[in-house]
């Protein structure tokens, strides 16, 4: 650490001293930074791309040219927005005081202000014209029962199976059912991925000031051109459905998307093709599973309970679903 803040005093003329790691974060290692009583924020990008990061960087600064408050890098003495390190590129962030909520923490003044700031996103995302070439993938039948039956190939050696291993074997399992039963096409839904999108809007992916208005938006990596229903339903999901279907919960869910349609409104066909868009993505995605028994990668382990949830939930009930939503 001491050789990288060597070379981040170089490029920014700043004595850092390393403060702490952030835990959260699943796609990047981030880490805070001070030099008196000043904090910046350190990213180190998930990736070693180059190309990636630039276009990253310059949807983040299309957003808060259309105003949207997204939080800039700082530009360092070179008059770059990032620098690379033992093949590494990384960030230089200023540190951001503002709160974030918990999950079921959220008043109705932050969901109604989470729904809004995404509606005035998806405005500005609809006439961008910047060289991405990131599009939301449809899924393909095939591929993800071939991913299945290597995920259970790796399953089957395990002799004596943790409570993970039972809970992935039941979802690849359930995941084979719908995705053998479902014959809807993405075609068919007629949603094209005509909106430039955050790619990862969640609750955890913004701050709140004290009015519990969204303050800034931050973490643009999954960025890309894609249906904007897409986004809406499982920024939904994702918000206010993870760890209990309540009515409650479902209530919240229910002023979002309002929230949304009031900065950006749509038909109810669009609206109910959207979640029909989301359950199916759902049920051909394996990234939990596979990054775990194919990839080694365990820092993904979090996300296969609340996600495989949402699925059992909207297959017992989406229909009912559908309609207490819409």
């Amino acid at each position: 650490m001491d050789t990288l803040l060597t070379h981040i005093h170089s490029l920014y003329d700043l004595e850092l001293n390393y403060l702490e790691k952030v835990k959260k974060g699943s796609l990047s290692e981030n880490h805070i930074l001070t030099t008196g009583n000043t904090k910046y924020f350190l990213k180190q990008y998930g990736f070693n791309n180059k190309e990636k990061v630039e276009k990253v960087h310059l949807v983040k600064k299309y957003f808060s040219d259309g105003g949207i408050p997204i939080i800039l890098p700082i530009i360092n003495k070179e008059g770059n927005t990032f620098f690379t390190f033992e093949n590494g590129y990384y960030t230089l962030f200023p540190f951001i005081y503002d709160k974030q909520l918990e999950k079921g923490s959220l008043t109705n003044m932050a969901i109604v202000s989470l729904g809004e700031m995404l509606g005035k996103i998806h405005l500005l995302g609809r006439d961008a014209k910047l060289p991405i070439e990131e599009k939301f993938s449809p899924w393909s039948k095939e591929k993800s029962l071939d991913k299945i039956e290597l995920v259970n190939s790796e399953l089957n050696k395990i002799d004596n199976p943790t409570d993970f291993d039972l809970l992935a074997l039941d979802s690849i399992k359930t995941k084979k059912q719908l995705i053998e039963e479902n014959l809807v096409t993405y075609e068919e839904l007629n949603l094209p991925s005509d909106h430039l999108i955050h790619g990862d809007y969640l609750d955890h992916n913004v701050f709140f000031g004290n009015d519990d208005c969204v303050s800034y938006v931050f973490d643009l990596e999954k960025t890309s051109y894609s249906p904007r229903m897409y986004e809406l339903f499982r920024s939904m999901m994702y918000s206010f459905l993870s760890d209990d279907v309540s009515n409650e919960n479902i209530g919240k869910a229910k002023l979002y998307i309002q929230s949304y349609l009031s900065i950006y409104p749509t038909s109810k066909d669009e609206l109910s093709k959207g979640l029909k868009l989301y359950f199916l993505k759902s049920i051909h995605g394996l990234w939990s599973e596979g990054q775990h028994y194919l990839n080694n990668n365990l820092r993904a382990d979090e996300f296969l309970k609340t996600d495989f949830r949402r699925i059992k939930y909207l297959c017992k009930n989406y229909k009912e679903f559908g309609n207490l939503l819409l």
